[in-house]
């Protein structure tokens, strides 16, 4: 079982993800806009504090490969997972740049398999979100370019505010 999370920099949030993950037996998530990153060895950062891949602390443990900004990748097992988190306040430019800088990660991962889970701020009726955005449109061309296959599934809201949710 896997799980994405925007915790929003609150502790609660982050507190209640744990919790979650225990009760859910949910075997990794990626948390975009952690409150904080502990050091401990079932979590691992970017270099900016954006996001995060955590793992129980008794389960497959995570060996960092990579990080940049808004990005973290680690081996957890036989598969590399790729944590994600691209701020909807930066313009498509910086969008398309960050993917760029997102490829040599997918690409070099290989042969293993890769998992990108995240947060990127793109909409896409692909994914069913009720709306298309250019940066739903950049990922989705990415995606196909470096390989990867879209495995999100369901309706349900992935982000819910008083103004409404999207997907």
């Amino acid at each position: 079982e896997f799980l994405q999370a925007n915790l929003n920099h609150c502790a609660r949030a982050q507190d209640l993800l744990i919790q979650h993950m225990a009760e859910w037996q949910i075997q990794v998530a990626t948390a975009a806009e952690p409150y904080f990153i502990p050091t401990q060895s079932n979590w691992a950062g970017d270099v900016e504090g954006s996001v995060a891949v955590v793992v129980p602390a008794h389960g497959i443990p995570l060996v960092p490969q990579r990080s940049g900004p808004g990005f973290v990748a680690v081996v957890w097992g036989e598969v590399t997972l790729i944590g994600v988190y691209f701020s909807p306040n930066k313009p498509l430019s910086a969008f398309e740049a960050y993917l760029r800088s997102l490829e040599p990660v997918v690409r070099g991962a290989a042969p293993t398999q890769v998992i990108l889970m995240g947060d990127l701020n793109a909409k896409s009726a692909a994914w069913v979100s009720p709306i298309t955005d250019l940066r739903g449109v950049e990922l989705e061309n990415w995606a196909a370019m470096v390989g990867l296959v879209l495995l999100n599934q369901g309706r349900a809201n992935t982000c819910v505010r008083r103004q409404g949710g999207s997907i």
